[in-house]
């Protein structure tokens, strides 16, 4: 760590003797180690000339990679210290996410219920694999997803239980003809080109196909992106995609219930009995819808959808989150 400060220094400075100063050392010290450091790692990381020193392009691969590694060094000295003054160990909280924006939610509603625990959150981009984590005990909570005729069961030892009923809404281009309208019926949609993201778990796959053939039509999928690829895309009236209901609208993209809300999505909270999460399952669903229901309403579409046709039918719990609708 002290040879990727030096060489960050030296970056940062343009200059050995200002690197010296700043770290506290003599300029002949800091050259000297320098020679050390290249010397170890095999290259040159630097040229030297009048006007300074300056990163080779082997340099640079070092720092971009020395940059990113010493704040986590960092925050690993922090924590350490942290938990040596407790004198133990705080609880450890693994929370899995499928690419939905309950995952911050959640997250949320845990820091606020267990501030001491130690929560780490991984993304994975197919909602499958989730179920197999909780079970095998390698997360102890996971936000999913699934959908009608297509519910999830829980595996042995995990509990499920549902956040929120949500209508799933397409983006489009702002000039799409359609963009006009207030609703969009889906089988206005037949001969559309879909984005689909490259990664994405069966169920979704089969619903969404399931739901186009009813309206008569076989949905023609001619992007597999990423989420930053597909707003160009349909911002260049490329292709439409299906989004969640309580995403903003971006520049350029017009986002339209469809009429009926043919496609629906269901938020589902796990965890394994007997982790730590068990104890606060209730409280923790309780919280999550509140702050579900409390961003859902922030967004203007969705909100829209809301004041003209009310909620879809909720789990029980949801409803004393969603008084505060009554009063939009």
């Amino acid at each position: 760590m002290r040879h990727l400060r030096a060489i960050c220094a030296v970056a940062e400075s343009g200059s050995i003797s200002k690197a010296a100063v700043a770290l506290k050392m003599s300029q002949p010290a800091l050259a000297a180690q320098l020679g050390r450091i290249e010397r170890m790692l095999g290259g040159r990381l630097f040229d030297r000339g009048r006007d300074g020193v300056h990163p080779t392009p082997f340099g640079d691969w070092v720092l971009i990679r020395a940059q990113s590694l010493l704040p986590a060094f960092d925050e690993f000295l922090r924590d350490a210290g942290r938990y040596a003054r407790q004198g133990e160990a705080r609880t450890q909280i693994r929370m899995g996410c499928a690419a939905t924006r309950l995952a911050g939610y959640v997250t949320t509603a845990l820091r606020d219920l267990l501030p001491d625990a130690e929560v780490t959150v991984r993304t994975e981009e197919v909602m499958d694999i989730l179920p197999e984590l909780l079970e095998s005990g390698r997360l102890e909570i996971a936000t999913l997803g699934d959908y009608p005729g297509h519910e999830l069961s829980p595996p042995e030892g995990v509990v499920y239980a549902v956040v929120a009923h949500e209508p799933i809404f397409v983006a489009m281009a702002a000039t799409h003809p359609l963009a006009e309208r207030e609703e969009v019926e889906l089988r206005d949609l037949a001969a559309a080109e879909w984005a689909l993201p490259p990664l994405v778990e069966s169920r979704h796959r089969e619903y969404f196909w399931e739901t186009c053939r009813e309206y008569g039509f076989s949905p023609n999928i001619a992007y597999s992106v990423s989420f930053a690829v597909v707003l160009d895309l349909i911002a260049a009236g490329r292709c439409i995609a299906m989004f969640q209901a309580t995403h903003r609208e971006h520049p350029g993209i017009a986002l339209r219930p469809l009429a009926g809300s043919p496609l629906r999505f269901r938020h589902v909270m796990g965890w394994r009995e007997g982790s730590p999460i068990a104890k606060h399952a209730a409280d923790l669903v309780r919280e999550a819808m509140r702050v579900y229901w409390t961003e859902a309403l922030r967004a203007p579409v969705h909100l829209s959808w809301l004041k003209r046709h009310g909620p879809l039918p909720q789990p029980p719990g949801a409803y004393a989150a969603l008084r505060m609708l009554r009063e939009i």
